[in-house]
């Protein structure tokens, strides 16, 4: 039956209602004893370790007991596997499908995405481009404790060339510097993006105001990622000193390029997943029947992926195309990884089981397990800027955790094995999310 356009409207102011109502206060200090700590930096997993939070932050680690106060809730690690929480380096929340910034519904995709993020164990995203109110929105409630959600990092708009693929209704465009400049500077002070997304394509975005866009937002304390995909492209970013790239190189990657990002270790953001999964639904989409997906996307958005975006996909040629130039990336990303370049796990999707995916795809291209710990936890954090409180687990950083009933460096299913996910010290209580797992 269906539901009319007043009760549906009615419905969702409620939902968002009660997703805006404050979350409550923090739990007492957690203490995870006897568990096999996996750290992020790339260690080896240590066995009957201890780690202790006292507030948002990880106050001791230890390689055997730890002696506590009373009322300090103690987690038995027996068994289990403590990591850092996952991090996206590259995620579109709503899909790049927001047409209205004051949304309800559109505002609740967003909520429901994000959650979908922190169900699959990511405790932080960075938007890689959106619209700017939207994202911000989201990200300011998150910040508020508005609802359970990753930590929210976004660009908001891109920066474009008025030609090529990052001229887009969105992007801040820049032609004459002159002009673009005090635009910028309005929307670096007043929005201040978390990383500022520059989108290049084929030499379309001079160097001279590629350098200077860089340059400004630096002086502004941000830091700067660029699409790019072409090896002339990243040989401009590259020029420009920018911070981060949004993308790999698709096409074969030249040995002096492999070595030049080895020394530069400039982050790069994996993002194997959009083309993988383009290429997978093309073939066959029964993998979104999966029960991580079921549990954490709904079902209309499974629907229209099965649907009409598949169809999409391959009757543009893109899932066929994907299928023929896919393993090159993947085969680029080993060439870089091995010599010593910095990968960071980065999806180009808007769901948190693509960032699994992911780590699949990366280990199918011969990576292994425990330096993929590292790629989606520290690597992720050094590509925000953010490796001083996020992305490991080091006395002083954040307590962003996820307590696994498996080994992921044995595994890579095993990163889906999902004991607990913790949030500046707090466990998310799952039961509390707007996902499919709590409508069955």
């Amino acid at each position: 039956m269906r539901v009319s356009t007043r009760r549906r409207t009615l419905a969702i102011a409620a939902i968002c209602a009660a997703l805006s109502a404050p979350l409550g206060a923090a739990q007492a200090d957690v203490l995870f004893e006897n568990v096999t700590l996996i750290d992020g930096t790339g260690n080896q997993p240590l066995a009957g370790a201890s780690v202790l939070v006292k507030g948002d932050q990880i106050d001791v680690v230890s390689a055997g007991p730890i002696k506590h106060d009373r009322g300090v809730q103690v987690v038995d690690g027996k068994g289990k596997f403590l990591m850092p929480g996952l991090i996206d380096s590259h995620v579109h929340i709503g899909a790049n499908k927001i047409t209205d910034a004051n949304s309800a519904e559109q505002h609740l995709w967003g909520v429901q995405a994000l959650q979908s993020y922190i169900y699959t164990g990511v405790t932080s995203i960075y938007d890689s481009g959106n619209v700017a109110d939207y994202m911000f929105k989201l990200r300011d409630e998150e910040r508020a404790g508005k609802f359970l959600s990753p930590r929210v990092f976004a660009s908001g708009t891109t920066v474009g060339a008025p030609t090529g693929y990052g001229a887009t209704p969105r992007a801040m465009q820049v032609i004459e510097w002159d002009k673009a400049k005090p635009v910028l500077e309005a929307y670096f002070r007043d929005r201040k993006p978390d990383l500022q997304k520059i989108v290049i394509d084929r030499h379309n975005f001079p160097i001279d105001n590629l350098t200077k866009v860089v340059r400004l937002a630096n002086e502004y304390g941000i830091r700067t990622t660029v699409h790019a995909t072409a090896e002339e492209d990243y040989n401009d970013a590259l020029a420009a000193h920018v911070d981060e790239f949004a993308h790999q190189i698709r096409s074969e990657v030249s040995a002096p390029m492999v070595r030049l990002l080895a020394t530069r270790k400039i982050p790069m953001s994996t993002t194997a997943a959009v083309f993988g999964y383009i290429e997978r639904i093309g073939d066959d989409a029964s993998f979104l029947d999966q029960p991580l997906w079921k549990n954490a996307v709904n079902a209309d958005i499974i629907t229209a992926q099965k649907g009409p975006e598949r169809q999409r996909y391959i009757e543009s040629g893109m899932s066929a195309n994907f299928k023929k130039t896919n393993h090159i990336a993947l085969g680029n990303a080993k060439k870089l990884h091995d010599a010593g370049a910095v990968l960071a796990a980065g999806t180009d999707r808007g769901w948190g089981p693509a960032l699994h995916m992911e780590l699949e795809l990366l280990h199918g291209a011969g990576i292994s397990l425990l330096d993929i710990t590292r790629i989606a936890t520290l690597n992720n954090a050094i590509y925000l800027g953010r490796e001083n409180d996020l992305g490991s687990i080091q006395r002083g950083k954040l307590a962003d955790l996820l307590l696994l009933n498996a080994d992921p460096t044995k595994d890579v299913k095993n990163f889906q094995a999902i004991a607990a996910v913790y949030k500046g010290g707090e466990k998310v209580d799952m039961t509390k999310l707007d996902i499919p797992a709590n409508k069955k």
